[in-house]
């Protein structure tokens, strides 16, 4: 197939593209700089000739129209020489731009190139994560353990039938004494089943690393003034701080922590005696403070309706749900029986 026409620029390409522009700035600017020369050479060259035609003896009606003449020439050459000037300014501003821009041009392009190569990479290294993904050794070794067990299951229920089909069988005696028959209890033969299915999946299911800290904040420079003018004239409420303040999680995060020594009110349940349950709900209470008592910096505050969900029923039976609303909610549903 011809993929010609989705092929990217090559660099000749842009670098045609870029100095196409300054070239034809330059000759612009070469035109005028010789348009400069030609009008200052005519307006002396005329202002010469209105000079001899003055100097000429003529008639007193004529000399005074020479003199209306020679005034606006005058004024004439006054304009002519201020957009000379100007014309001369622009002229050297833009000489002494022109390569300027044209460093910042290859700047810019050669951050672009730099910036599309990075991108390519990362796209690269994201696709051979995935494919590390998924063949990763765990999820082999699941599945392999999985296929052994399955062929070891199969084989033994093979070794019984061959065992049966060897086994001889004989008549029964009239003087045998009588036959005792147990039966299996199904039940107890599904319910082991379960088990060992539960006892399979649970292996072959990956367990969640979780992080033990929050990550760090950002190591940004601050500049203290440049904030406190920004705040002059503004209300408390429309100042904006800096992330560098805040801890990197939300307010719905810190909410959860309370339920760090959640075993306390598991204990208070299990207690007969009242006032144990009130010893371990205040101490519940209070441990809270456990995890803000080192902390000087506020976390983020919700968006309305922004939500935040903690599943902890595996490790630790508990699952925590938390939501931004305008009169505040909170919820912890109890562990599944």
């Amino acid at each position: 197939a011809d993929d010609s026409g989705d092929e990217e620029p090559t660099p000749q390409a842009e670098r045609n593209e870029l100095h196409g522009p300054l070239r034809s700035l330059s000759s612009k600017l070469d035109d005028l700089s010789t348009c400069n020369e030609l009008l200052a050479k005519h307006g002396a060259a005329l202002q010469r000739s209105l000079s001899e035609l003055e100097n000429l003896r003529l008639p007193a009606d004529s000399g005074e129209k020479i003199k209306a003449v020679n005034e606006r020439a005058t004024l004439f050459r006054i304009t002519s020489n201020a957009m000379i000037n100007a014309c001369r300014d622009f002229l050297e501003l833009a000489e002494s731009h022109s390569r300027r821009w044209q460093r910042l041009l290859q700047h810019e392009r050669e951050q672009r190139t730099r910036l599309e190569e990075t991108i390519e990479q990362l796209a690269k290294q994201h696709n051979s994560l995935e494919r590390a993904c998924r063949g990763a050794p765990g999820l082999a070794t699941a599945t392999s353990t999985a296929s052994t067990a399955k062929g070891s299951v199969q084989s033994a229920k093979g070794e019984a039938s061959d065992e049966d089909e060897e086994t001889e069988y004989f008549d029964a005696m009239e003087d045998a004494p009588a036959f005792i028959t147990v039966t299996a209890d199904p039940k107890q033969h599904s319910s082991n089943q379960s088990s060992y299915n539960e006892s399979m999946s649970k292996d072959l299911l990956p367990k969640k690393r979780r992080r033990t800290r929050i990550p760090d904040k950002p190591n940004y420079s601050l500049n203290l003034w440049s904030i406190m003018k920004n705040c002059i004239g503004k209300e408390l409420s429309k100042i904006p701080m800096p992330v560098n303040f805040n801890e990197p999680l939300s307010m719905l995060q810190r909410l959860t922590e309370d339920l760090e020594y959640h075993e306390l009110l598991d204990k208070a349940a299990k207690c007969e005696s009242s006032t144990e349950q009130m010893c371990f709900v205040a101490a519940f209470s209070v441990s809270s403070y456990s995890t803000t008592v080192h902390r000087t910096a506020k976390p983020f505050n919700p968006l309305l309706g922004e939500t935040y969900e903690l599943d902890r029923l595996e490790e630790l039976g508990f699952r925590s749900l938390c939501e931004q609303v305008s009169a505040g909610a909170f919820g912890c549903p109890p562990p599944a029986p």
